[in-house]
């Protein structure tokens, strides 16, 4: 996977989390089974599916240290005191669970406070707070450590993390900082989205490379946006990422510097796949690159960059 493909890799907030943590906290405070019809609610609203999916057979385990607490009047459902949701391989933990109910005992939204802890099959995130409302199908995460890690590489952000379920996009927002040390790459912007399709939905993909039916297919990246990889680095306003090209563009005030060279254009395409760097102007304009002399030592460095191909 190329440095830049990471953004999509380890912004994975999937609905996985929404879907099967949505159902455990009604499905499980409520003490009902996950098989039950979705259809079939209990009169008194203790029970039911609430119309929620019904995929998921793996059981819905809810734990917490002070106790399960419904509230009639106020319809909430609430778990407190090392709260735990869990169901396969997805969780969510907190110091509290709560889960809202409208009128006909589907749910509204649903809130974790204290130490909240998400984790699927793909990453683990952490935050203060967490919320999902149902009549935007919208998670967002927020805290004073905001942070998302996957295997190879962590993301934080400043202000929150947002999952769209219905536009599938994920949103980091305030100084968004991604780190790949494996790969000695670390991208920084004030915001970084990620697009998301079903593998299905792709004739290219095969059937058994599907995975959990979900591929990154855009990734864009805005303001103040800073790429450091190796001994290049790169400003813009704007970036967006094709992961099957593997090519970067980078537009808005773009700036390389490559070792002790400056490179200046409208629009810079990264193809990392070839490794080829191309730098073009805006109409009417030239592209601006300064190269310094190079010392006694430098001319001994057979490993110099080369300058980006020019328009």
């Amino acid at each position: 996977m190329s440095p830049i493909g990471t953004i999509a890799e380890v912004m994975k907030l999937r609905p996985l989390v929404l879907g099967a943590i949505s159902a455990a906290l009604i499905l499980g405070l409520c003490s009902v089974a996950w098989s039950q019809d979705p259809t079939d609610s209990a009169a008194d609203g203790s029970g039911g599916g609430f119309g929620l999916d019904n995929d998921n057979k793996d059981p819905i385990e809810i734990s917490a240290d002070n106790g399960i607490e419904w509230k009639r009047d106020a319809r909430t459902y609430t778990a407190r005191g090392n709260a735990l949701a869990q169901q396969g391989d997805t969780s969510i933990a907190a110091d509290t669970l709560i889960a809202y109910l409208d009128d006909q005992d589907e749910l509204s939204n649903w809130e974790a406070i204290g130490n909240v802890k998400i984790q699927t099959g793909q990453s683990t995130s952490y935050g203060d707070h967490a919320t999902y409302q149902e009549s935007t199908r919208l998670l967002v995460l927020t805290g004073q450590n905001l942070k998302v890690v996957t295997e190879r590489q962590t993301v934080t952000a400043r202000d929150q993390i947002e999952y769209w379920r219905d536009k599938d996009a994920v949103v980091a927002k305030g100084n968004v900082v991604i780190v790949r040390s494996e790969k000695n790459t670390v991208i920084k912007s004030d915001e970084a989205t990620a697009y998301f399709r079903d593998k299905t939905d792709d004739p290219a993909t095969p059937e058994d490379e599907t995975g959990d039916g979900s591929e990154v297919y855009q990734v864009e990246a805005q303001g103040h946006v800073r790429v450091d990889r190796k001994d290049q680095t790169a400003f813009s306003d704007h970036l967006a990422y094709n992961p099957e090209t593997e090519v970067a563009i980078l537009t808005g005030n773009v700036v390389i510097h490559s070792k002790d060279n400056t490179y200046k254009g409208a629009r810079a395409e990264l193809d990392l796949q070839k490794d080829i760097s191309r730098l073009l102007p805006a109409p009417g304009q030239r592209v601006f690159t300064v190269i310094n002399p190079k010392s006694d030592d430098d001319a001994t460095d057979a490993g110099t960059q080369p300058a980006p191909v020019t328009q």
